[in-house]
């Protein structure tokens, strides 16, 4: 009977599939509305296969009661309705429910098909909220509603975005680093990127204003913390090739002289591996926690290393060392590495205030302080600056930028050894997490007329971070598997 029935489904489907294709055949119709046309039949015919397979499902189920852990009677409380929102359209469902005291209400249907806790296939979360964490919530639903003809509201995406994100933090600390034993060097690098935060106006009573006053904002900017771990393998470079990359520097219109392809190749940072990316929005030490534990995680070779490049940032250095104390990482940690692109920024304004954007003496100066920072003759930059400052003739503005310089080099010093970092062939540059504050945070958090709650931004940003690690899919493997009710709590 079943199987008759199926038949006539079939053929009653492909019947309308084929009438239409002769209809495209006799008449004259554009290709485009050719492809749309034959899409929604498609989805048409899926549906109906679906619907029908569920309802199978459900009729073979109707006397299966529940085996629970614990000897309490099960009661049946008969059908009830739910709806489940598949690729193809919306289904109604009716299934047996029964209840106990403990365990509440059970669905034989609903274990044993694995149907998610919400309306939402599985396969529809993934979809929505890969663009959810590249579009806004309203844009995220549009291709998929187009293509498949649905009817997904921008507050659905945004409420599937907070589900998955809800649970991200428990999957990554759950997920089993890839390790590696062989004698490969690693890397983890930290940097803050302001979120536009949602800031509530309150009235003197405290409680928030329902109208700001004329000139007032709502906006906020709050620092999240991104961290970027890697692997790599050790590259020697010149610290000639370095100087040609650093003289290009926007600031001061200068292009890289003398640079070969090949130098300018090696500068950069293309041969890290394995990128894991994080953001925790206002919790910097937990960033930082985060991704010193992932390296110790991954790193298995006893004699491997591992180093943190940085920029100046505020309790970046203290919360690392920290870090690596409470790992016991010290005797694999090679050291803090000053950024040093945001230390030939400081170069190129020192060479300003002396000499003037357009004088033809700044770039051989910069060159020629470059040279010896990378030598590791910090001192003796400083003292020439002093030197400078106390000889030259400035005014009391060049004489601050270059206060300025001297009291940054003084403060960084001991992580600017890069004399021994660049023998090592370990990377000089934050770079790395300065791509990720662009790619995880900005290009996302910071679009049009984005303002954020602190938990709407952790739950983008955590998709992003999913996103672009590359963990979607088995992310939404762990979402299936958490959803399932436990079978040593109760067995279908």
């Amino acid at each position: 009977m079943e199987n008759s029935a199926l038949s006539k489904i079939i053929k009653r489907e492909v019947a309308k599939l084929t009438e239409l294709t002769e209809e495209y055949i006799d008449k004259d119709t554009r290709v485009d509305r050719m492809e749309l046309g034959l899409l929604k039949e498609l989805l048409s015919i899926c549906f109906t296969l679906l619907d029908y397979i569920l309802q199978q499902k459900i009729s073979q189920k109707l006397d299966k009661t529940p085996i629970i852990k614990s000897k309490e009677k099960i009661f049946h409380k008969g059908l009830q309705s739910r709806n489940y929102q598949s690729l193809f359209g919306l289904h109604h469902i009716s299934r047996p429910s029964y209840w106990t005291k403990t365990t509440g209400k059970l669905y034989v249907v609903d274990e044993d098909l694995s149907l998610p806790k919400g309306n939402w296939s599985y396969n529809l979360q993934e979809l929505i909220g890969l663009n959810a964490s590249e579009n806004d919530f309203r844009e995220s639903v549009k291709i998929v509603n187009k293509l498949l003809g649905l009817k997904l509201s921008g507050k659905s995406s945004e409420r599937n975005s907070g589900r998955l994100g809800a649970v991200i933090d428990m999957y990554y600390d759950e997920k089993k680093v890839e390790p590696r034993t062989d004698l490969v060097c690693f890397s983890a690098t930290f940097d803050g990127k302001g979120v536009p935060k949602i800031k509530e106006a309150k009235t003197k009573e405290g409680n928030p204003k329902k109208r700001l006053g004329k000139g007032e904002k709502r906006g906020i900017m709050q620092m999240a913390t991104v961290g970027v771990m890697s692997c790599f393998e050790p590259r020697k470079r010149t610290s000639t090739s370095i100087i040609n990359t650093l003289m290009g520097s926007p600031l001061s219109k200068v292009q890289p002289d003398g640079a070969t392809k090949l130098e300018r190749q090696v500068n950069d940072n293309k041969w890290h591996q394995n990128i894991h990316r994080r953001a925790f929005l206002a919790n910097q030490e937990k960033s930082i926690d985060y991704g010193i534990r992932y390296i110790k995680e991954r790193m298995k070779h006893p004699n491997s290393k591992f180093v943190v490049p940085l920029d100046g940032g505020i309790g970046l250095e203290d919360k690392v060392l920290a870090a690596v104390n409470k790992y016991e990482l010290e005797a694999q940690f090679d050291g803090i590495i000053m950024d040093i692109i945001h230390v030939s920024e400081y170069v190129w304004k020192a060479g300003t205030a002396l000499y003037g954007e357009k004088s033809k003496s700044r770039a051989p100066w910069v060159r020629e302080t470059l040279e010896d920072l990378l030598a590791s003759r910090t001192d003796k930059v400083i003292e020439r600056l002093e030197e400078a400052v106390e000889k030259k003739r400035l005014s009391k503005t060049k004489i601050k930028q270059i206060q300025k310089t001297i009291t940054y080099f003084k403060n960084h010093k001991h992580k600017m050894d890069y004399k021994t970092f660049i023998d090592k062939g370990y990377p000089v540059s934050s770079a790395l997490v300065e791509a990720a504050c662009g790619h995880l945070v900005k290009q996302r958090m910071e679009q049009s007329g984005m303002r954020w709650s602190s938990t709407g931004a952790q739950n983008i940003m955590d998709l992003r971070a999913v996103k672009l690690n590359d963990d979607m899919e088995d992310f939404i493997e762990f979402v299936i598997t958490k959803d399932r009710i436990r079978k040593n709590d109760r067995v279908a």
